[in-house]
């Protein structure tokens, strides 16, 4: 009993493909000319603001392309001064002294200093000689 009611649900499976099998696609529907025009026109909107809106992003990548180049040419332009800046302090900060003047500042140095040490061992001495006389 069950093996006949499998065998007819095949057999009305087998049929449905069949006729589905057999049938004809559905026509495409048709539509009215209006409705055609109306979206001729639409697709004509949509294609005149996609050009817009390609020819906007040319002029702004041209735009950002020279605004770019600008930058590049103050970046150059400051790195150049502060270079020049440079240079002048650097000639600025080097000593404009002769070797002579240097060997006449470096005598009169050596003056200095030979008449300090001299005058502190005399003070020492001077000092030695003061806490002697109050200790004793």
């Amino acid at each position: 009993m069950e093996n006949d009611r499998l065998a007819r649900a095949i057999a009305r499976i087998e049929q449905a493909a069949d006729r589905l099998g057999n049938a004809k696609p559905a026509a495409a529907p048709v539509t009215a000319p209006a409705e055609e025009a109306g979206l001729a026109a639409e697709l004509e909107s949509m294609k005149a603001a996609h050009k817009a809106a390609l020819e906007d992003r040319e002029r702004t990548i041209a735009k950002l392309q020279a605004d770019f180049a600008d930058v590049g040419k103050l970046k150059d332009e400051e790195i150049e001064r502060l270079r020049g800046e440079l240079q002048a302090k650097d000639a600025s900060l080097q000593s404009p002294v002769s070797e002579a003047e240097y060997r006449t500042l470096q005598d009169k140095y050596e003056r200095l200093r030979a008449t300090a040490e001299t005058t502190l061992t005399g003070l020492d001495a001077v000092i030695g000689k003061v806490e002697s006389a109050d200790n004793g």
